[in-house]
């Protein structure tokens, strides 16, 4: 698909005659510099709603855990360990202890508690990166239907959470959570090594970081095993935090070339709705709003600004403002949630955000797409990919993490959107979305009551989750931390590691941020 772009001010120069085409490499997307960015200043209402979504997302944190291990399980419905799950759990006690929402000392226990257990287990991880699943009584390998997987992605995000709480706590959760991040050998799981140096150019199948890897026999999880072909290849929120993660590796041998990260795919659309500002660099592989905001957890894309792909021999890319591309992404799930074209009963201006979630019939990833815009001289399958997708609605079921995550971009929508999920009540006057947060301090809170519900679907015949799932309540509790004060952000940002990386990849947060 494409469309005329002429109406935005941010036309490029490259664009052809009919405005339906454009030169990547001449498109800057960025916002407004008046457009205020986070840490937001909240009033004091909204800062009361925004702490009982924090705090019911905590309690998730604190009671879903093993005994054992002390290991958050992946959802509560199952006794099962997601390494991703994990990274959130840390940076969840950081901020319960900032807050005053638990005693550090439980949280410092907790923490470290987490991170033996992780680290005691030599069988969950592979040339330093772990196992997608474990089980929660040792933190050894689990399989999960036909997937035994040491994955990429989520070992990313553990990594993230064990900087954030080795930078807030020190002592030894900082030595074992350094420890961690340096034993992860990133160059084993690249899908074929390129030398940028000499020249090389990676393609989709070579010189990208695999999914993950999988053994030959679950008898022997360390031992023999193959990587995944498919590789983080793309724009979206994971393949970004997975490959920065993997540029910041503190030990040479095990890092990946900054290159690798700008060498990710951008395809460029535009969003028909938004009478300005409404070029975007989107993933055509998931139109899931998660897909715009995993990222932004622990990187603090909001003061970085416009990257310089270019700076690094890549052509046709686009110069992005990854916070702003975020924005408009939340605006167009919000746009689309307008027009609403299926008339589905659950969406409206307050009623958006399609992510990965829970449905009535099991997992449901929906999701929404803005138009292709045709890249000129650029490379089919190199620089973009070929796939064109339709919207998903999902059958009308929106996940609250998703709207509410977005207040790190569009505070006041978000806040809406928060509002009237907690409000929302079904026919028998019971709450839909909302199940409460603890009456009392949430170390002492009920049990199963988390805030807001997984997902849900309005109308005649409504329905919501019985689940709660930790990587959807995590990165909405850590992202209203960082609309908030940015502490996640800060913490991440303070490691030597991550500081190094970025400085590879010539990003550096503006002046006045406290990363030091």
């Amino acid at each position: 698909m494409t469309t005329a772009c002429a109406a935005t001010p941010e036309r490029p120069s490259g664009s052809d005659a009919d405005g339906v085409s454009v030169r990547a490499a001449g498109v800057v997307i960025q916002s407004d510099p008046d457009r205020p960015r986070p840490p937001f200043d909240f009033s004091d209402e909204d800062a009361d709603l925004l702490g009982d979504v924090q705090r019911g997302a905590l309690a998730y944190f604190i009671h879903e855990v093993d005994p054992a291990t002390g290991l958050v399980r992946d959802r509560s419905g199952a006794d099962l360990i997601s390494v991703a799950g994990v990274g959130y759990q840390l940076a969840a006690y950081a901020i319960a202890a900032e807050r005053g929402w638990m005693v550090r000392a439980d949280a410092e226990a907790r923490a470290e508690k987490v991170l033996r257990s992780l680290l005691d287990q030599p069988l969950n991880r592979k040339a330093g990166l772990f196992y997608h699943f474990l089980n929660p009584g040792d933190a050894s390998p689990r399989r999960l239907g036909t997937e035994l997987v040491v994955s990429t992605i989520d070992s990313a995000i553990l990594f993230a959470g064990a900087i954030v709480a080795g930078e807030f706590f020190g002592g030894d959760i900082e030595r074992l959570a350094d420890g961690m991040v340096a034993e992860a050998d990133w160059t084993f799981f690249l899908n074929g090594k390129v030398d940028f140096e000499r020249g090389d150019a990676p393609s989709p199948d070579r010189g990208f970081l695999s999914l993950g890897w999988r053994p030959v026999s679950d008898e022997d999880p360390t031992g023999e095993g193959t990587l995944i072909p498919y590789s983080w290849v793309d724009c979206g929120d994971e393949h970004r935090l997975a490959t920065l993660i993997a540029v910041c590796a503190p030990d040479a041998d095990h890092r990946v070339a900054p290159e690798t990260y700008y060498q990710l795919r951008r395809q460029i659309g535009v969003n028909p709705a938004a009478e300005d500002e409404s070029l975007v660099v989107w993933f055509p592989y998931s139109g899931a709003l998660f897909t715009a905001f995993f990222a932004h957890c622990w990187v603090d894309y909001a003061s970085i600004g416009v990257d310089d792909p270019a700076a690094f021999g890549v052509d046709h890319r686009a110069r992005v403002d990854w916070w702003e591309n975020s924005r408009r992404l939340a605006r167009l799930q919000r746009d689309k949630a307008i027009a609403n074209p299926e008339g589905l009963p659950t969406f409206g201006p307050d009623a958006w955000g399609l992510s990965a979630c829970d449905g009535p019939d099991g997992y449901l990833v929906p999701g929404v797409f803005p138009e292709r815009i045709e890249m000129i001289g650029a490379k089919p399958g190199r620089d973009f990919p070929q796939h064109d997708p339709s919207d998903q609605w999902g059958g009308g079921v929106v996940a609250p993490y998703a709207a509410a995550s977005s207040v790190v971009f569009e505070p006041g929508l978000s806040l809406r959107a928060m509002r009237h999920f907690r409000g929302l009540e079904g026919p028998g006057g019971e709450r839909l979305a909302w199940m409460g947060s603890p009456d009392q301090p949430v170390a002492a809170g009920a049990r199963g009551r988390y805030g807001f519900v997984d997902s849900y679907r309005g109308g005649s015949d409504p329905w919501r989750a019985t689940d709660t799932v930790a990587i959807d309540h995590g990165p909405m509790l850590v992202l209203l931390e960082n609309a908030r004060s940015g502490l996640v952000w800060d913490l991440f940002h303070r490691d030597a590691g991550v500081r190094a990386g970025l400085e590879r990849l010539g990003l550096r947060r503006a002046a006045g941020s406290r990363d030091d």
